[in-house]
């Protein structure tokens, strides 16, 4: 059990009322874990209440009023969770930023939610917002972390605001009256869009709005005494923000922090995590990885981690028999094991959203005895619509609709939602919001389907595809097969108005490699394997077998094999990983369409 309940839930009126109630409940419990030489070092619930009612006796002391946005630029570290929650206290808006923001998405945010007051931690964040700030109509107030960066004038020490992190008898009481005025009606944040289609948008969300996905989760996931969270995805974005934020901070339990994207792996197997919320591009690489390295195994090694998948898989779909469950329980301790210690040894749950999960990667990490809660959702509903409960997982569905929501699929097959949890609307776009929001329905532009209470996502209405024949085509679909092989690790289907359909492959490195070797192949650079014909032959190979099941017009009949994955670096990825295909086929259309010739 947690010390959170759902009385504490209902009793709270806001978000950083919830956390003082948690903190005060369980003072000496742990609440960070931060990286340091010496390994994770915790921090309690009471220490982390004292830096939020520090910080926002100091943001008070500066002038911030209630209604205020003040903008967020730090990596995942403790510091990012007491800022935001500070903020909250004092009736003020966070606007939180990518790190991966160049210095024109940062002045873009800037003008647009006209932000008072940016914190950050130094670095490039602080290079880019101060570049930024020389392109942006509105500068705000910066204030640092980092004291080696605090020369610039323009730049004031994060210690003006925390002080000695004790807090006047003044500062108290008007902490006390700023914190009894916000309502679950109270403007939370603006939390911007990725921008897959255009210029990101700020969607308004209440403390109700976000609390409305807390009161689901008993609903869906056990959680237990000592839960540990790794954080690692974008605080930013509203999956992290309420999954890997709010959710732990107002149920009691511990987030640890990876100190890089690139050191999670390192991170996971040091912090021990019970539960990770992931994005299935992650899991695909996982799991390509895991693949291409028993690739390259000694032939029992391979035999045994085939046996250990094939009989997973099998007891994923179907009761095992006495025979087969003592197998499964033998090669289970002499493969599984190896691969979850991997991943700190106490990991139990995968909770995935922001993009759909194939089966395939979703029925690997269930026959590891990794599973994988899968859901749906939108930043739009803060960011919950379903998800899959722990007790009764339906693979290749994003689970249950919410339980104090409501679910629907258009006429047309758009999937609709309502219930406490939607927008206010989108910040000084009325049009937009209009459009989004009808009668109280969020229209989320994706198509999907209702089966036996569970809910499929098929595809996303805009990215349909509609071939020179007529044929509707959800390129998500095929995207999500293709990438099922070991041998790929990125795919992007292209063809609209086109009478078949061609694919932008990115080739997984290592399987693609041993295959190399062990088909005798002369020894060459990754970038000409990539283009050598015997290689997108094999593809092509491996493709036409993945794609059979499927219609003639959703085969992919040819493909352009590139040597380095599409990234966020290169804007060719969203933040959380979703491809932005107006990019790629900006850059790689002239290659796709030669395909035609």
């Amino acid at each position: 059990m947690t010390v959170a309940s759902p009385v504490l839930l209902q009793a709270a009126e806001n978000l950083p009322a919830l956390f003082f109630a948690v903190a005060d409940a369980q003072p000496l419990r742990p609440a960070q874990w931060a990286r340091s030489e010496a390994g994770y070092v915790p921090s309690t619930y009471a220490q982390m209440q004292a830096r939020v009612r520090a910080l926002a006796a100091g943001l008070m002391r500066a002038g911030v009023k209630p209604g205020d946005h003040v903008a967020l630029l730090m990596e995942n570290r403790p510091e990012w969770a007491v800022a935001d929650y500070a903020i909250l206290a004092i009736g003020a808006v966070t606007v939180p930023m990518y790190c991966s923001y160049r210095p024109q998405d940062i002045a873009y945010v800037l003008n647009d939610s006209g932000a008072t007051m940016v914190l950050t931690s130094g670095g490039m964040l602080l290079r880019h917002l101060l570049l930024a700030t020389e392109i942006s109509d509105h500068v705000p107030r910066i204030f640092c972390l980092d004291r080696a960066k605090q020369e610039d004038k323009r730049v004031r020490p994060f210690s003006e605001l925390t002080g000695e992190f004790e807090v006047s008898k003044a500062d108290a009481g008007e902490l006390r009256q700023r914190l009894a005025a916000v309502t679950k009606r109270t403007l939370a944040t603006l939390i911007y869009t990725s921008g897959t289609t255009g210029n990101p948008k700020g969607v308004m969300l209440t403390h109700g709005n976000i609390m409305a996905n807390l009161e689901v989760v008993l609903d869906v996931i056990h959680l237990r005494e000592g839960e540990m969270m790794l954080s690692f995805l974008p605080l930013a974005h509203a999956l992290e923000r309420t999954g890997g934020h709010f959710l732990p901070y107002s149920f009691g339990l511990s987030v640890a922090f990876a100190e890089r994207p690139d050191s999670v792996a390192k991170n996971m197997a040091e912090a021990h995590p019970t539960l990770v919320i992931t994005v299935p591009r992650l899991l695909e690489v996982v799991r390509s990885r895991i693949l291409g390295q028993v690739a390259q195994q000694s032939a029992l090694k391979r035999f045994l981690f085939a046996s250990f998948l094939a009989l997973g898989l099998r007891a994923g779909r179907a009761p095992l028999s006495p025979l087969g469950k003592l197998r499964l329980r033998l090669l289970d301790r002499l493969v599984g094991r190896a691969i979850r210690a991997r991943f700190g040894g106490y990991l139990r749950l995968f909770i995935s959203g922001g993009a759909p999960l194939s089966v395939q990667v979703a029925e690997f990490f269930e026959a590891l005895g990794l599973p994988v809660l899968e859901g749906y959702g939108m930043t739009e509903a803060a960011p919950l619509i379903s998800v899959n409960p722990e007790s009764d997982r339906r693979l290749g569905s994003v689970g249950k609709p919410a339980f104090n929501g409501e679910v629907k699929i258009a006429d047309d097959g758009e999937i609709l939602m309502r219930g406490p949890n939607i927008m206010q609307g989108y910040w000084k776009q009325k049009k937009e919001t209009a459009a989004t929001v009808r009668n109280g329905w969020l229209y989320t532009g994706d198509i999907g389907r209702l089966d036996d209470g569970y809910l499929y996502i098929t595809d996303r209405k805009k990215d349909l595809i509609v071939n020179s024949g007529g044929e509707n085509i959800a390129p998500q679909r095929i995207e999500g097969l293709l990438i099922g092989d070991a041998m790929i690790d990125q795919a992007v289907v292209y063809g609209d108005k086109k009478p078949y359909l061609v694919a932008l492959i990115t080739a997984n490195k290592e399987a693609c490699t041993a295959w190399a070797v062990a088909e005798g192949l002369p020894e060459s650079d990754w970038a000409h394997l990539c283009a050598a014909k015997v290689m997108q032959k094999m593809l092509q190979s491996h493709i036409t077998t993945l794609l059979k099941p499927l219609s003639p017009f959703e085969q992919v009949r040819r493909i352009h094999v590139i040597d380095s994955p599409l990234s966020i670096e290169d804007d060719m990825l969203t933040p959380t990983m979703k491809v932005k295909r107006r990019q790629v086929f900006a850059r790689y259309g002239e290659a796709l369409e030669a395909l035609y010739g």
